[in-house]
């Protein structure tokens, strides 16, 4: 297979578009394509896998492929948006589970729930270190998601109040960590890693709801 796979440029004259289907047989079309892509993505790794391995995991024609997703970009990203919205939903779930809790307890079970996402969703950390995210997008997303931890942490008893920003931060880079090591499940470094930083995250909550 040549290094093209017939498959056209990633940039040409005018920025191509995905395409969004008007009927439940196109929705039903792109949820396949997206799952094949997941599928590859994990398997090839984002930079190796080719539109053609993906049409052929599909089961679909190549011409069919790019009717909805004119580039492979354009297709991790509209795979990388429902991730994350699928993530959002984890931390809006945990938020209302969480009530009563302390910060320490949350913060574990936004580790557990992480970890469980990362097994159902392999694609994702794939997807997360991808070169051609959308700068605005990463943006907003983060923005978003470290809003929910901040609710979590409001949630908490007691609840982390004056650091409540910077403990967001630290969950959310702690978050990107695991991410990277879950991408690298041989790593046993990294799983220690990982259980290590829990354990200074356990510590670090317990201290910024310690009363005065």
């Amino acid at each position: 297979m040549g290094t093209h796979s017939g498959e056209p440029a990633e940039k040409s004259t005018g920025e191509p578009q995905t395409r969004t289907p008007k009927r439940r047989r196109g929705h039903d079309r792109v949820a396949v394509l997206l799952e094949a892509a997941a599928a590859i993505f994990v398997e090839k790794g984002y930079d190796a896998a080719t539109m053609t391995e993906i049409a052929a995991k599909a089961h679909s024609s190549i011409g069919s492929l790019y009717q909805f997703f004119p580039t492979k970009s354009l297709l991790a990203e509209a795979l990388h948006i429902d991730r994350l919205e699928r993530l959002k939903a984890v931390f809006q779930d945990i938020a209302e589970k969480s009530r009563g809790l302390s910060a320490a307890d949350s913060g574990e079970a936004i580790f557990d729930r992480l970890a469980a996402f990362i097994e159902t969703f392999p694609e994702y950390p794939v997807l997360a270190a991808r070169r051609d995210i959308p700068r605005d997008r990463k943006l907003r997303s983060r923005a978003e998601v470290k809003e929910l931890i901040s609710s979590i942490l409001r949630r908490a008893e007691p609840p982390v109040t004056d650091d409540v920003a910077l403990m967001s931060a630290i969950i959310l880079e702690l978050i990107r960590i695991a991410v990277i090591a879950a991408n690298e499940p041989e790593a046993v470094e990294d799983r220690r890693l990982i259980r290590e930083l829990r354990l200074m995250l356990r510590k670090r909550l317990e201290e910024a709801t310690v009363k005065a």
